[in-house]
């Protein structure tokens, strides 16, 4: 599977190692140089992970890291309205089969889902698994 991430934070940068242990040819785009640095060495170096820096909502960032190709994009920068922005063109201009964002305000994920948009809110899967740890403990 091709994947674009957009954001490389610790989250971007965790699910680019994980899809590229598993095989899948991943690209990464980040404006902030220094965030590469979550990456570990190894990726960089055996150019295991491809590198795109530069804003990912802009058309010719994408299309340098391959959107025309991508199977997936997942956004997870720390800024709702940007994942959402950057969902909504690889949805619409490049019709990217699957699309997913990282989103923490409720109202945005539902809006982001009537796009056909897979949302994860980090915040709600972290309350459910601790109750759920709280409920076997008693």
């Amino acid at each position: 599977m091709n994947v674009i991430i957009v954001g490389c934070g610790r989250m971007g940068a965790s699910l680019a190692g994980s899809l590229s242990d598993a095989g899948h040819i991943v690209t990464v785009v980040e404006v902030r140089r220094r965030n590469i640095a979550n990456l570990p060495r190894n990726r960089v170096d055996s150019a295991s992970v491809n590198i795109v820096e530069g804003d990912g909502a802009a058309a010719d960032v994408l299309e340098t890291a391959g959107i025309d190709s991508a199977d997936l994009l997942i956004a997870v920068t720390g800024r709702d309205t940007l994942n959402g922005l950057i969902a909504q063109k690889a949805r619409t201009m490049y019709r990217v089969k699957t699309v997913m964002v990282r989103v923490k305000d409720e109202d945005l994920r539902r809006l982001y889902e009537t796009f056909g948009v897979v949302t994860v809110n980090s915040t709600h899967i972290v309350a459910e698994r601790m109750l759920a740890g709280i409920m076997e403990i008693q």
